[in-house]
């Protein structure tokens, strides 16, 4: 069990060797990530990423010039880094292990953080947005990052029909007090918790980092979604899976005549950008 989010997300040697395939970025689009993370920062910032995984943001964000301090749960995925801190010879990514509602750091020590894909995984999201905004020194920057796909494209559909069945199977076979969704880590709850930490949000809304178009075919992401590859699919209970699929490859079947056949995706990675307020 995870402590760090009471559920049961499975961060191991399978997840880790898979995950770089199943939620990474093209080459040229991971440098355009990163310098778009660094370019939020002070020159050379030291940087906390809370989750850091198998470095996807990380590896980017340290080549484009900051240094990089990587925290996960899983040594599965932090083993998958620190082999490929190996290969690709970046010195300025440091890694440690642990939970990141209880960060070990010192108060002020970070000029800016980033959490990508991450908050959603803990119960207690605000608690953790609260110790960043103490150990970013003032002034700093908070990244919230998530990838976008179009939600008029065929995986877009996929995936909102997927969470709306989600939704209906849980509540049809769960017991009360139950739930099949990760903790409610919504953007406006995200946005009313870092305010009224100091934190203010830059721009008009959340930024595009980088936008690329990708082929698939629904059966691919249909397989990811039943095989738990899905990062939403990782905390299913088997029975609510298993009949979520069901009713999701009968909409799959309805809707497109070929699951096998490939369509164009558009993609994006967003950026919610905060500051934190001098002393």
């Amino acid at each position: 069990m995870n402590k760090q989010s009471e559920l049961d997300y499975r961060f191991d040697t399978r997840v880790a060797v898979q995950y770089d395939a199943l939620r990474g970025h093209p080459p040229a689009v991971s440098v355009e990530i990163g310098t778009a993370i660094a370019d939020t920062m002070s020159a050379n910032a030291a940087v906390l990423e809370l989750g850091v995984g198998t470095g996807r943001i990380a590896l980017p964000v340290a080549a484009a010039g900051c240094r990089v301090v990587g925290i996960d749960s899983s040594a599965h995925m932090l083993a998958a880094l620190s082999q490929r801190l190996k290969s690709d010879g970046l010195d300025n990514i440091d890694l440690a292990q642990g939970d990141i509602t209880a960060l070990p750091f010192r108060e002020g020590v970070f000029d800016g953080a980033m959490a990508i894909h991450v908050l959603h995984l803990v119960s207690d999201w605000a608690g953790v947005l609260k110790q960043v905004s103490r150990l970013v020194r003032p002034g700093g920057t908070l990244v919230l990052g998530r990838d976008w796909v179009d939600p008029e494209s065929f995986s877009g559909m996929i995936r909102n029909y997927f969470r709306k069945t989600v939704v209906e199977v849980g509540t049809e076979m769960m017991p009360p007090g139950a739930t099949a969704a990760a903790p409610p880590s919504g953007g406006a709850a995200i946005f009313k918790t870092l305010i009224a930490l100091g934190a203010k949000p830059e721009g008009q809304g959340e930024q595009i980092g980088a936008e690329w178009q990708t082929k698939l075919t629904p059966r691919q992401v249909l397989d990811g979604i039943r095989s738990r590859d899905d990062a939403e699919s990782w905390v299913l209970p088997d029975d609510v899976l298993a009949e979520t699929m069901r009713r999701l490859d009968a909409f799959a079947a309805d809707k497109w005549a070929d699951l096998d056949a490939p369509q164009p995706v558009t993609r994006r990675f967003m950026m919610g950008v905060f500051r934190f307020a001098n002393d």
